[in-house]
């Protein structure tokens, strides 16, 4: 197993990251492990992986945010604003969601952030834990007939 340190020099991480991709997308094409900056890389798909998952949980409580107000409020003239925005935030996630991803969501967690900011916005009694599963706030609303 190859171990991974960190760099000792100035590289070309550092000074031009989209060159330094293009040389890392060739050594790994090439099969040029000794062209790897494995340290860079490793930190990279790490990041990677953390990001996708960031951007999941954001989305989910966005769509968690709507779905209270939409169930929870009287706020009536909003509503087809909120829906919209939801319909938005359900592509999104359709667009980035992988299965490794649907493993790693916590919706109790992104619950209870949606939670506070909604009751810090209305007064209104929400449960204490989420109501809604993944499905659920996956699930379209219909489309209106009216304009």
């Amino acid at each position: 197993m190859k171990s991974i340190e960190a760099p000792q020099k100035t590289n070309l991480y550092e000074t031009d990251y989209i060159l330094w991709i293009e040389e890392q997308v060739k050594a790994l094409s090439e099969h040029n492990e000794k062209a790897l900056d494995w340290y860079n890389l490793k930190e990279e798909i790490n990041s990677l992986g953390k990001e996708q998952i960031n951007a999941i949980h954001s989305l989910l409580k966005q769509i968690i945010i709507h779905r209270l107000k939409l169930d929870y409020t009287n706020k009536k003239l909003s509503r087809n604003h909120w829906i919209n925005e939801i319909d938005d935030f359900q592509d999104e996630i359709e667009r980035r969601l992988t299965k490794t991803l649907l493993n790693k969501i916590n919706l109790e967690t992104e619950y209870e952030r949606a939670k506070r900011k909604v009751l810090r916005l209305y007064n209104v009694k929400l449960p204490d834990v989420c109501p809604y599963t993944f499905e659920e706030l996956m699930r379209r609303f219909p489309y209106s007939t009216t304009h």
